[in-house]
């Protein structure tokens, strides 16, 4: 009886080992789904703001000319003897060069376009400036001693650009670009003792390089280096006029009156170079899963 039963455990044994492997045989094989990492996406609208320091420089180049009259008078009169001298004075040059470096601080929005792993863009921003400095107007280049002409203010007030951006990820999240446009901005000059100033506003260029890493969907921050060339502020001009009464000249009964006229007529340029770190807000970037 123990036989038989034994027996029959054996068959019942082996027909559901062999129903089990059949039934694991005709399931489909189903392989586990991998966890991946979401890869950043820049593509979108972003608003931001920075600040940083710039090392600007102006440069003063015009000429300076004049006419020179001199008339002779009699001591008694005076009575004018003759018609006066009058001299057209060689132009000089009119030079000047100062460093305007200052803080700087700003905003930024612009968009983004993301294909692959590279990128393009368009970014606006409007900065303040406290770019500012002192210089001389010589009659030299190089200002040597004595051709001082009068001292000189120069303050940056603020400036703006508008730049395409090119950049490429070395990793989802870290963006190296080129960028470059349009830039403009004030500048206000003034010679206080020549009773002058000049400037106003001007356009010119930009170019520079930058690295932005995203800390989330949202934030980046960013460190860029813009040169910025804003042109010529031309328009600036002084003139001076100087009387001198040589006694006894050219004998003894007469003196001579000179009359001397001078006009600088002059432009300053302005360069700037300029390193601000910034952080921005993205809107609307989506999340892509990479598999």
């Amino acid at each position: 009886m123990k036989q038989i039963a034994l027996a029959v455990t054996t068959v019942i044994s082996l027909f559901g080992t062999n129903a089990v492997a059949a039934d694991l045989a005709a399931r489909p094989y189903a392989k586990a789904p991998v966890m991946v990492d979401p890869g950043y996406n820049w593509s979108g609208f972003y608003v931001g703001g920075n600040v940083g320091y710039s090392w600007g420089r102006e440069r003063d180049d015009g000429t300076l000319s004049g006419v020179s009259s001199a008339q002779v008078f009699r001591t008694a009169g005076p009575t004018p003897v003759g018609a006066p001298v009058v001299t057209a004075l060689g132009a000089v040059p009119v030079w000047g060069r100062s460093n305007v470096d200052g803080v700087i601080g700003g905003g930024q929005f612009g968009y983004n376009w993301q294909q692959s792993n590279w990128l393009v863009g368009l970014e606006a921003d409007l900065q303040a400036s406290d770019e500012k400095t002192s210089g001389t107007i010589c009659v030299a280049v190089g200002c040597p001693a004595g051709s001082a002409l009068f001292p000189a203010n120069y303050k940056l007030d603020w400036f703006g650009t508008v730049r395409g951006r090119v950049g490429w990820l070395a990793s989802p999240r870290i963006l190296l670009y080129a960028t470059g446009g349009l830039a403009y901005g004030h500048l206000d000059a003034s010679a206080p003792a020549a009773g002058i100033g000049w400037g106003g506003t001007n356009a010119g260029w930009t170019v520079g390089a930058g690295g932005e890493f995203a800390i989330d969907r949202s934030w980046s921050v960013k460190v860029e280096y813009l040169y910025m060339d804003l042109g010529s502020f031309n328009g600036a001009s002084a003139s001076a006029t100087t009387v001198t009464n040589a006694l006894n000249t050219p004998g003894v009964g007469f003196n001579t009156v000179t009359t001397t006229t001078t006009t600088a007529n002059f432009g300053t340029r302005f360069t700037d170079n300029i390193v601000r770190v910034g952080v921005n807000y993205r809107f609307s970037g989506p999340v892509v899963a990479k598999y």
